[in-house]
């Protein structure tokens, strides 16, 4: 067996693999130890050692095109990349500057530490009643009670999203976003075509009001930023289907991913229940240990050399976040659980430039959340075997049953 035959198996045992509670991290473990620098017959460039995604998550020659249809792995016809997913490739996600330093500085303040702390109280009420709620029933399941409500209201309160349109767009955001995942086909770009679609004509109507009757909302912010921007049309919408998306899809995988760590090494829930101080330093070791956002992407757009690859422009690097996030080089016991770690800084919400916008507010949520959580619920345990769902870039569970008492 050749060595690039041997990469090319690692790295489809990395990406197809049902992994399940166990997750992709033998499989990280194994590409990382034998092929951290690996390079595709297509071209694209695999990295897996936390030195080499961190640098090209940072490298200004690097940026975002296309390339996360697929990361290129798989054949899809021209006309349905670009039919799938138009207009969030409009949006801060897939645009370089100027572009997104534009659309960014729109709502950056919005998602800063300063003024997430504003919606401190806000998010503790939304918890207590949450916890209060699952108090009374005899069947709970985290990720529909709990890890999917809250972020989805957070993030509808902050857009001025009605009840029937948090609905609607929480039921289709995997399907839109399923092309980000490495091997996406064709039938994964023809249901994100579809679920575009039908947020963007939910949308659409929604500006078109808001923009009779705006309020204290970021829709409201669009609308404006439309009319006196120059944001089009597409931009506007994108923006608004990527800020839901985003700032509800990653928050209920840190939930479900977390709680799911914690009860699977209960010294450290005993530890986090008794010392919720904690709270803050354990959310960043649940993002390393067990991240809802695998890999990402980019594309060359200046000649550059990354993990001392010479790189040319259209190459696509793709980083495995999750196998950075245990890369012993960087982490002591990189595979165990220790919420009292210090100096953790995992590449969970990315680097450079297109550093997630909304890291602030998901990290306050998990942090008011888990320990409230285990005080309220000190018997909490697991009720049935938990169901994770397919595909690697968003890790995360369906199914969370537990115990309450």
């Amino acid at each position: 067996m050749s060595g690039e035959a041997t990469g090319t198996q690692l790295l489809m045992a990395a990406l197809l693999a049902d992994h399940g509670g166990a997750g992709p991290y033998e499989s990280y473990k194994r590409l990382r130890d034998f092929h951290p620098v690996l390079q595709t017959n297509s071209g694209v460039l695999v990295l897996s050692r936390y030195r080499d995604c961190d640098s090209a998550l940072r490298d200004r020659n690097l940026g975002k095109v296309d390339e996360s249809l697929g990361f290129r792995l798989t054949d899809v016809p021209d006309d349905l990349k670009h039919r799938a997913m138009h207009r969030f490739r409009r949006t801060m996600l897939f645009r370089n500057p100027p572009d997104h330093t534009r659309l960014r500085r729109l709502i950056t303040d919005v998602f800063t530490t300063r003024h997430v702390e504003h919606l401190r109280t806000g998010i503790t009420d939304t918890i207590e009643q949450l916890l209060s709620d699952i108090e009374g029933k005899h069947d709970v399941d985290v990720m529909t009670d709990l890890a999917l409500p809250l972020p989805v209201k957070i993030i509808g309160d902050l857009l001025g999203l009605p009840p029937d349109g948090r609905e609607l767009a929480a039921s289709v955001v995997r399907d839109l976003v399923a092309p980000l995942e490495p091997m996406a086909d064709a039938a994964a770009l023809e249901r994100a075509a579809a679920a575009e679609d039908q947020l963007a004509e939910y949308l659409e109507k929604l500006l078109v009001s808001k923009r009779d009757h705006p309020a204290d909302d970021l829709l409201s912010r669009l609308v404006a930023a439309h009319d006196d921007d120059g944001l089009d049309n597409d931009e506007c919408v994108g923006t608004a289907i990527l800020l839901f998306a985003a700032g509800f899809e990653t928050t209920t995988n840190l939930i479900g991913n977390g709680l799911a760590a914690l009860l699977a090494n209960p010294h450290q829930a005993d530890l986090l229940r008794q010392q919720p101080a904690l709270a803050a330093g354990a959310v960043e070791e649940l993002l390393r240990y067990d991240a809802p956002v695998q890999t990402n992407g980019r594309t060359v757009l200046e000649s550059t050399r990354i993990a001392d690859v010479e790189l040319e422009p259209g190459q696509v690097v793709l980083t495995l976040l999750g196998a950075a996030n245990r890369d012993p080089d960087q982490f002591t016991h990189p595979d165990s659980l220790d919420i009292t770690r210090t100096g953790s800084r995992p590449l969970s919400f990315g680097a450079g430039i297109h550093f997630c916008l909304g890291a602030a507010l998901a990290r306050m949520e998990g942090a008011e959340l888990f320990p409230r959580l285990l005080i309220r619920f000190p018997e909490l345990s697991l009720a049935g075997e938990p169901l994770w769902r397919a595909g690697l870039s968003f890790r995360g569970l369906t199914s969370l049953p537990v115990n309450t008492r």
